[in-house]
């Protein structure tokens, strides 16, 4: 599929000069941007160290990670300090009623878990030197940890968060008397209402062994309110980077439509953003956006969420 170029003249986009992400063409068939947002470059030349922030790491990994590793950590904590009540001996302990081995060490494993949050039910309790020193080193290293996983959970909810879904693929569509560049896009959340939205396109294309980035022209680059779906639109006339492009014309320079938003959300009282890409591959030639609105059972609007990415045929003008 191609768009046949007019004979008259035909003014050149404008490009965007320093995106910030360098213009040097890397063989690589990777994307910019990846699925989460984030920027698909791996960083070489410093240690690991200086490179890696625990904190960072931490607050924006899943909660299902975040959650097995806290029990990690607090498994193997408890079990290191377990070894070493089990090495001072059962003299140092009282309460500890048998001298089998493994059963000394689930008690005074879970001796270590009432140490560690300072629950201290009595039952067991240290009278050596050797033993008393261990819990107090552990009960100090239980309440700095206690402290650093208050921070990480408070840390963890009171981020700033974008809830916004994409349509699994861009499409070229009929729009008006022309063809557009469209996708779509909805606020997840009920409770998280945004106002004044902005959406910013940008075209990343390789010429002449160079990377070149163009802004697409929208036809609404903001909107007041994001509560529910918005199809952005760029529609594809002779000032657009897209005009005369066929699919195997985007495929041979390696483009990739990069999409940044941006907004208020009401809830955090801050702005968000979100980023986004789409590859050459992931683009549809001759669709149209099935309609993902209805009415609920009480008379309300509905909107569809699970049927953001559905589409169907439509011929290209």
């Amino acid at each position: 599929m191609t768009f046949n170029k007019k004979s008259r003249k035909i003014s050149m986009p404008k490009e965007v000069t320093d995106l910030g992400i360098g213009n040097k063409v890397l063989d690589s068939d990777q994307r910019i941007v990846t699925k989460d947002g984030k920027f698909n470059i791996e960083r070489r030349g410093i240690s690991f160290f200086k490179s890696f922030s625990i904190y960072h790491y931490l607050i924006s990994i899943s909660w299902l990670k975040f959650c097995s590793l806290i029990l990690l950590v607090y498994l193997l904590v408890n079990i290191f300090f377990a070894f070493l009540y089990l090495a001072g001996g059962v003299e140092n302990f009282e309460g500890i009623e048998t001298n089998n081995t493994f059963d000394r060490f689930v008690n005074e494993f879970f001796f270590s878990t009432q140490t560690f949050t300072t629950v201290g039910y009595g039952r067991i309790n240290p009278v050596g030197v050797y033993s008393n020193i261990i819990s107090s080193i552990e009960s100090l290293t239980g309440l700095l940890s206690l402290a650093l996983a208050t921070g990480l959970l408070y840390g963890r909810f009171s981020r700033p968060v974008a809830k916004i879904i994409y349509s699994d693929n861009a499409i070229i569509a009929p729009f008006k008397d022309l063809n557009a560049f469209q996708f779509r896009i909805a606020n997840m959340k009920n409770d998280h209402d945004m106002i004044d939205v902005e959406t910013e396109v940008i075209l990343s294309k390789e010429e002449n062994n160079l990377r070149k980035f163009f802004n697409l022209k929208l036809e609404y680059r903001k909107i007041n309110f994001f509560n529910a779906s918005w199809t952005i639109n760029h529609i594809i006339n002779e000032e657009s980077p897209v005009y005369g492009l066929s699919e195997k014309d985007l495929k041979d320079s390696d483009c990739e439509f990069l999409i940044l938003i941006k907004g208020y959300d009401n809830t955090f009282a801050q702005y968000v953003n979100s980023r986004y890409s789409y590859r050459y591959d992931e683009l549809i030639w001759g669709a149209r956006f099935t309609n993902i609105y209805g009415r609920s059972e009480d008379g309300r609007g509905m909107i569809e969420l699970d049927k953001i990415s559905l589409i169907e045929k439509a011929e290209l003008n």
